[in-house]
């Protein structure tokens, strides 16, 4: 079974937490993720990461995108 990333758009991070940010100007790279929560990267669903990837290019500045999965 696939791991979906849900991917959400926001200005104000909240790095108290253990949450996975990616802000304006970087990409969001899966390996990363994977390697934060300790997930097999092939396990993440191809989909989500193309749409978190895509979220990750549309940033303005001072945003930032906040990635969990299910």
């Amino acid at each position: 079974m696939n791991n979906r990333l849900t991917v959400a758009t926001i200005d104000t991070p909240d790095f108290a937490g253990w949450n996975f940010y990616v802000e304006a100007g970087r990409a969001f790279d899966a390996d990363d993720y994977a390697a934060a929560y300790n997930l097999n990267r092939h396990e993440i669903d191809p989909a989500s990461i193309h749409a978190a990837q895509d979220a990750a290019a549309r940033l303005k500045p001072g945003e930032w995108i906040e990635v969990s999965h299910t």
